[in-house]
């Protein structure tokens, strides 16, 4: 099951990644080495250790911009966790794996990601049928996402701007992790 949701995941990360550099939309607050839907159960305790990557520019954060970047990325977790579900079933739905649906996404997405086999007419067809419906989930994903923000007062560059300067200060996660967890 862990393997089956780390992977869907992955999936949805790139949707949603290739979605983001075309249209500039709302970004996915973590990664997807550290993705916390590792179960439908994950509590708010099990938020992924975001990794420390020094930068030379460092950004203030007041106390209620964090608390809204908090707020945010908790419900911003449930969406993606709800949609890591979904694109699980459907892809179990598919009749292709889900290694195997991942492998032609990656061949369609660069020419020089060669699949280990090649794609049968049957694969390709089960794979498009899939990926229209996870695209319609992404699509649902990122107006929720949109709507969190903008319900929680941020905006997509806010929201980044506070993320890098999580990410590059352990203080500012062990806070946004307590603020999640509370």
């Amino acid at each position: 099951m862990f393997k089956q949701i780390l992977t869907g995941s992955y999936i949805f990360v790139f949707l949603l990644a290739s979605n983001l550099s075309a249209h500039a939309q709302v970004p996915k607050p973590t990664s997807p080495s550290a993705s916390p839907s590792t179960s439908p159960s994950a509590s708010p305790s099990s938020q992924p250790q975001v990794p420390t990557t020094p930068q030379t520019t460092q950004t203030n954060v007041s106390p209620q911009e964090l608390q809204k970047f908090a707020t945010s990325l908790k419900q911003l977790l449930v969406i993606e966790q709800g949609a890591n579900q979904q694109i699980v079933q459907i892809i179990g739905q598919s009749g292709l794996t889900q290694p195997r649906f991942l492998e032609i996404y990656k061949a369609q997405r660069s020419p020089s990601e060669k699949p280990t086999k090649a794609i049968t007419p049957q694969e390709k067809q089960q794979f498009d049928k899939a990926f229209t419906s996870l695209r319609s989930i992404q699509q649902e994903a990122n107006t929720k996402m949109q709507q969190v923000l903008q319900k929680e007062g941020l905006n997509p560059e806010s929201f980044n701007k506070i993320e890098a300067a999580v990410r590059q200060d352990p203080g500012l996660q062990q806070k946004v992790r307590e603020m999640i967890k509370s």
